[in-house]
């Protein structure tokens, strides 16, 4: 109906304007794609949808369109100063926590990505990505995507996500991860501080 009335160089009407939910994903995946560094609001300004709605979050409309999540942006893409200094704290609390085990190289800086640090543990060395997530935000493929393409840039086959425990993924079988010849393992900060640590990171 809508094409017919294009061809017929009729105006549309309002409901045949409206677009249907499948419609705006698609829409917005294309965005993304296009535009790998674009924000919430860059989105929902452009193509008038609402990302919560569609999505429930900037993360999940990223996993849609297979498309790692901009580090610049900090958890879930807020921008509230307040969560942004509880995340550079609970980053600094992590990385001081890894320096009591071994050494650590922070904000390490690769073509256009910074890494939040590298770890070396009794000579064996770390990616390690801190993710501060709250509430209901869990790890997701997403955080794990982008370790690995880190990983890889840097050549280092093992990496490390910590989070708070209450964010870890939502299946237990999930925290340690083989994909190809690299190993991710998923730890609490509360694990580092813990005796099992030493074996937590040997292990494989």
């Amino acid at each position: 109906m809508k094409e017919a009335y294009i061809d017929a160089g009729v105006k549309l009407s309002k409901n045949l304007l409206k677009r249907n939910e499948l419609q705006q994903r698609k829409e917005v995946v294309k965005f993304i794609k296009n535009n790998p560094t674009c924000t919430v609001s860059e989105i929902q300004i452009k193509l008038r949808v609402n990302i919560p709605r569609l999505y429930g979050s900037i993360i999940n409309a990223y996993e849609s369109a297979e498309t790692n999540y901009p580090e610049r942006e900090i958890d879930y893409g807020v921008r509230n100063p307040k969560v942004i200094k509880r995340c550079k704290i609970y980053e600094s609390k992590v990385i001081k926590y890894l320096e009591k085990l071994g050494d650590v190289k922070p904000q390490v800086r690769v073509k256009n990505k910074i890494i939040d640090c590298l770890f070396c543990y009794n000579k064996k060395k770390f990616v390690v990505e801190i993710k501060d997530f709250r509430s209901r935000n869990n790890i997701t493929k997403s955080q794990i995507k982008q370790l690995e393409q880190y990983m890889k840039l840097v050549g280092i086959n093992n990496g490390l996500i910590i989070c708070p425990k209450e964010s870890f993924p939502k299946r237990n079988n999930h925290r340690n991860i083989y994909i190809e010849n690299l190993n991710i393992k998923i730890l609490s900060d509360e694990d580092i501080r813990g005796r099992s640590i030493s074996y937590l990171l040997n292990a494989r």
